[in-house]
């Protein structure tokens, strides 16, 4: 709504294009509707006639999405947080057709990103039917380049992203560890030794060089100086791993010592950046210090250094800090921005060095900001972008990973769960986890006591040590 009245403009469209019909109707009675599926909140119908003659007898709304009510859920004593899990997951919902789009309104596309980034652990903490996820893969996959590397938007308008198609590595394996579904891996093997090929015969002495598909680190992201993007590169490093990890699952002993060779060479480039900066936390920047960070390049001291200057990085940006830029457009390269997207990855290595109450504190001042404007994230830190994208909620996954403690770690077993729970000062929680295929685990933590249930017998791992947990039996940590 602007000034009381529906704008049917897209904003930041690729192309000219509004959320608009017109029709030219007949005498007599007339039904009719919009020729494509939309998002939004309102509509405005404007009818030229005699208005003695015209009259509206009925006007009917669909809601068309994929997923229900989740299965999953989240509460603690703090209604603001419980808020933020809820919007997360309807955000998810409203961007879940025939596929997980970023979506409603634009372009309504399958990118690879929002469904393996963000999409695939929101999907993970709300339902137990992961199938628009396992399509995803599939189909970007299947819509590879010639020089092999995986779609980062299709099946329609395909278009290719270089961060995205070594994202799309981790996911499947990441997809694996949720269903345990090795058939996956097996025929997407020969996509993934494609996909990495192509960025092998990127690679360089510096590095991947620039002339790869749009290297996508953030929105507002400023690259380094010099003839290879260093987060690329990390990213890279990231895909590797998995990609070596997914070798060892299917078997394949000489294409895992192959990649081993190449991960330390990547490792050795990456390196011999962060020596020729090391200290200059401004020059490394907050995305490629968060990516080093989880990738392990920095440890003890100066890991915790790290962490400090990401922190400082997020409370000096807006909305932390009101009177700091804001992300008006794609096209604004500023190093002192944030965005829900980049928090899916900087978050989640916080939480796992032990930052939660940092990041809780984010959800609030934040996700704050972004609750007071809709009942669906806004995509950006600023509302002239899309007013639902799903790739902003990942505070969901993470209540719920981290406060809750529930990871499924099918990779080791059927119906395996780690129990991950991260130290916080929220003295209360409880929820539902879904267990893919149907049931639920439900866990209530309370005076630094866990409780854990469920309808079907699984293992929970903690720490290593395996416990069989029957239904109607209660586990405690």
């Amino acid at each position: 709504m602007e000034g009381g009245r529906v704008t049917p403009w897209i904003t930041l469209s690729a192309g000219d294009s509004c959320n608009l019909d017109r029709y030219r109707l007949k005498e007599g009675e007339n039904r009719f509707g919009n020729l494509t599926p939309r998002g939004g909140r309102y509509a405005e119908i404007h009818i030229v006639g005699d208005p003695a003659r015209v009259s509206v007898e009925e006007v009917v709304f669909y809601d068309r999405t994929y997923f229900g009510a989740p299965v999953g859920s989240f509460s603690c004593g703090d209604e603001q947080l419980n808020r933020i899990w809820k919007i997360g997951v309807e955000t998810f919902r409203s961007c879940a057709e025939d596929a997980v789009i970023d979506n409603p309104t634009r372009e309504r596309g399958e990118w690879t990103g929002d469904v393996i980034g963000v999409g695939i652990d929101i999907c993970s903490a709300a339902y137990s039917d992961v199938r628009l996820i396992r399509r995803g893969l599939e189909q970007s996959a299947w819509c590879a380049s010639d020089e092999g590397i995986i779609a980062g938007l299709c099946p329609g308008g395909i278009g290719y992203l270089s961060t995205y198609a070594l994202q799309w590595v981790n996911a499947c394996v990441q997809y694996y560890r949720m269903t345990g579904e090795r058939e996956l891996l097996e025929s997407l093997f020969p996509y993934a030794e494609r996909n990495i090929g192509y960025f092998r015969n990127h690679w360089t002495k510096d590095g991947l060089d620039r002339n790869v598909h749009w290297t996508f680190v953030d929105w507002g992201y400023v690259t380094n100086p010099g003839a290879s993007d260093m987060a690329l590169n990390l990213h890279y490093h990231s895909a590797l791993r998995a990609y070596l990890r997914w070798a060892e699952l299917l078997g394949k002993a000489e294409k895992a010592k192959e990649i081993s060779a190449l991960l330390e060479t990547v490792r050795g480039t990456i390196a011999g950046y962060l020596d020729s900066v090391r200290g200059d936390w401004e020059r490394i920047g907050m995305h490629r210090a968060v990516l080093a960070l989880g990738e392990g390049f920095f440890e003890g001291e100066e890991a915790k250094t790290c962490i400090e200057f990401v922190k400082r990085h997020y409370l000096n940006c807006f909305p932390n800090d009101l009177s700091a830029p804001r992300l008006g457009s794609p096209d604004k390269e500023n190093p002192r921005l944030i965005t829900p997207y980049f928090s899916h990855y900087a978050f989640g290595i916080l939480w796992e060095h032990g930052e939660g109450d940092f990041v809780i504190g984010q959800y609030r001042a934040c996700w704050g900001w972004l609750e007071s404007k809709d009942n669906t994230w806004l995509e950006v830190f600023d509302d002239r972008w899309s007013h639902c994208h799903q790739w902003s909620g990942c505070p969901t996954w993470q209540l719920s990973r981290y406060v809750l403690g529930i990871r499924p770690r099918y990779d080791i077993e059927p119906g395996c769960f780690e129990y991950c729970r991260k130290d916080c000062s929220l003295p209360f929680a409880k929820g539902e986890f879904p267990i893919v295929g149907g049931g639920k685990i439900s866990v209530h933590h309370e005076a630094g006591k866990t409780q854990i249930r469920s309808d079907r017998e699984i293992c929970i791992l903690k720490e290593g040590e395996k416990s069989l947990l029957k239904p109607g039996e209660t586990l405690v940590f």
